[in-house]
């Protein structure tokens, strides 16, 4: 059976900021590379993430392109925790 990396990753998040950790590590690939930069610019709140033949966005940005897409994950509440190792590399390709 294969691992749901879209899932591991927001499960770490949420018990990492149930356990009151300011940090959490996970595994670098694309897609999450991707969420990651979503969640950093929409502060992950009411969200849906989804993949589209334009690539990972969110359902805001889908509509605007008029595009549909996969749901990948939604993100109902915000969370704390800094997404340690891609906060600095992250932060400096959005500027």
């Amino acid at each position: 059976m294969g691992r749901d990396t879209i899932a591991d990753i927001i499960t770490s998040i949420r018990n990492a900021d149930m356990d009151r950790k300011v940090t959490v590590r996970i595994a670098s690939t694309n897609i999450t590379e991707n969420i990651v930069k979503i969640l950093l610019r929409e502060g992950g709140m009411g969200i849906v993430i989804l993949s589209t033949s334009r690539g990972i966005m969110t359902d805001r940005e889908a509509r605007l392109e008029r595009i549909g897409g996969e749901i990948l994950c939604y993100i109902w509440e915000r969370s704390d925790v800094v997404l340690y190792g891609y906060y600095q590399e992250i932060e400096s390709k959005l500027k």
